[in-house]
């Protein structure tokens, strides 16, 4: 994440966006790593090699992914991923000729299952609205007919009829919403006016 005092001086203000339960995320970590895990077994038993690379290091697919489960019931910390078990997955699938090209698919999800936990954050200055995904999204002020935020809910209403909606945490993102409310509306206002 990038430095706060960088962003203060960027953003007049920053959300923070609700994280949704990180539920499915888990769920389609675990679910790539034990069809890889049934994949690997399947090719030892058909090489009738199970004192290879591909076989043993496939053990450890099942004992990182019961490690993750364990340390995050035991720490009650969302913040326990399954990268570990995707990383070695990944490389597991190096050893499996002309199927290298998954190892690159398991670090993509684990650069995706990265970013999915961290908050997501909208920078709002006097030139842009910027929403910090995998892929940062930038909005030109003239690209909206209204932005307000209200009961904590922030809402990008779009000239092309797109509505945008996502609940903030007020306590992290300490915004007063009239304040905010009155430097959205200066900002359209300003851009139809070049």
């Amino acid at each position: 994440m990038a430095d706060p005092g960088k962003q203060a001086d960027l953003f007049q203000y920053i959300l923070i966006v609700k994280k949704e339960k990180t539920l499915n995320i888990d769920l389609i970590s675990i679910l790539l790593c034990f069809i890889s895990f049934a994949f690997f077994i399947y090719h030892s038993f058909l090489q009738s090699n199970f004192l290879n690379v591909i076989f043993l290091g496939s053990l450890l697919i099942p004992i990182t992914i019961a490690r993750a489960i364990w340390l995050k019931k035991s720490s009650g910390k969302s913040s326990v991923t399954f990268k570990h078990p995707l990383l070695i997955t990944g490389i597991i699938w190096l050893f499996i000729p002309n199927m290298r090209w998954v190892f690159i698919l398991f670090v993509l999800f684990v650069l995706f299952d990265h970013q999915a936990r961290h908050p997501l954050e909208v920078g709002v200055s006097d030139e842009q609205i910027v929403i910090n995904t995998f892929f940062r999204k930038k909005y030109k002020w003239n690209e909206f007919t209204n932005v307000i935020l209200k009961d904590n809910l922030f809402t990008l209403d779009f000239k092309n009829n797109k509505v945008l909606q996502r609940e903030i945490e007020p306590y992290i993102s300490n915004v007063n919403e009239a304040e905010f409310n009155v430097f959205c509306a200066e900002q359209i206002q300003k851009s139809y006016q070049l």
